[in-house]
């Protein structure tokens, strides 16, 4: 594989990693207030059908369908939890588009769509509308990025939450295996009917990529700070995560299937009492999960996936455990 082609398949993964964490903000997943929407599809097999090696323009297509098991109904921006389980239909779609604008240039935009739709708390189905667009360049052997994103979410089919986000980046190779990438994001987040909840985000993150075998396995180290600064002062907070991955890719199925499995942990110092404890809030976070991947032709492909995630609070209705199971049949051009 061509250098130049090895750096451009790292740094989609590297634009799909990026976006799977930061954009974490699934109300009924709890991932946390930090987007609403999955990565964008990403070829990173092949080009995508009519979009030549050589051609200046490529574009990603994907959409996803099927069931989700939740052993908790929660919405961790709102520290709800009902305790219950339940089952839902998902959808998630996602459309790339890309654009080399000069030898060492381009541009790129996306949009994302999900939905759930619950068997019994119909009042938890998520929908979520994610626009994004990006600049890339590479300067000798770094790559500068700046991305902006816009979402839109609501919650059993009223309004609930926006998010503006810019994050500018630099990124590059230390020899051949090893991918750094530094990102500072700013976020501002808007609650409907929630004022108090509104907030500004300011954080920086350092991921690291060790490549075993190319891209067909690999680790991924990433490291994210944040201050979160909200209208209400019992909502401010200041925050670590640190995400541990490791990705394989293998022949199965109609060709190469992969296998993610990636362990969260997440601690959050808050900085103000909060008034139904009477104390400052404590919070630590714990995230076990495993995606695997399965192709069934060319463009079909499965998707099963599990996540444990382990919310310890000092705050009741923050504290808790839950289980997701899910399985998808999706389309991929």
């Amino acid at each position: 594989m061509p250098p130049g082609t090895k750096k451009k398949r790292v740094e989609r993964i590297a634009t799909m990693e990026r976006r799977n964490g930061n954009d974490k903000s699934r109300a009924r997943r709890g991932r946390g207030a930090r987007g609403c929407m999955p990565a964008a599809a990403a070829l990173l097999a092949a080009p995508a059908p009519g979009s030549a090696a050589d051609s200046p323009f490529s574009w990603e297509f994907e959409a996803k369908a099927g069931a989700e098991y939740d052993s908790n109904i929660s919405v961790i921006e709102l520290e709800t939890a009902t305790s219950a389980d339940d089952i839902a239909a998902v959808f998630d779609a996602s459309l790339g588009l890309e654009a080399e604008i000069g030898e060492h240039t381009s541009l790129r935009a996306g949009y994302d769509f999900s939905q759930s739709l619950h068997a019994d708390f119909t009042n938890f189905d998520l929908q979520t509308h994610r626009g994004s667009a990006g600049l890339s360049q590479e300067i000798g052997r770094v790559t500068f990025d700046v991305d902006y994103s816009f979402v839109d979410a609501s919650l059993g089919r009223k309004g609930f939450l926006t998010i503006n986000r810019i994050a500018p980046a630099l990124s590059g190779f230390i020899g051949k295996k090893l991918f750094w990438r530094l990102e500072y994001v700013y976020t501002d987040k808007n609650f409907t009917n929630r004022t108090a909840r509104d907030a500004k985000v300011n954080a920086g993150a350092a991921s690291f990529y060790y490549f075993l075998d190319g891209t067909r396995s690999y680790w991924t180290l990433r490291y994210r700070y944040e201050d979160e600064n909200a209208v209400a002062p019992e909502f401010d907070f200041r925050g670590h995560e640190i995400r541990l991955r490791y990705t394989r890719r293998f022949a199965f199925g109609a060709g190469d299937s992969r296998l993610r499995l990636t362990g969260r942990y997440e601690k959050r110092n808050y900085r103000a009492i909060t008034p139904e404890i009477g104390e400052i809030r404590d919070d630590d976070r714990y995230h076990l999960e495993a995606e695997w991947e399965i192709p069934l032709s060319r463009h079909l492909f499965f998707e099963a996936a599990y996540e444990f995630a382990s919310f310890v609070s000092n705050l009741p209705s923050a504290d808790f455990n839950q289980h997701l199971v899910s399985g998808r049949l999706g389309v991929r051009f």
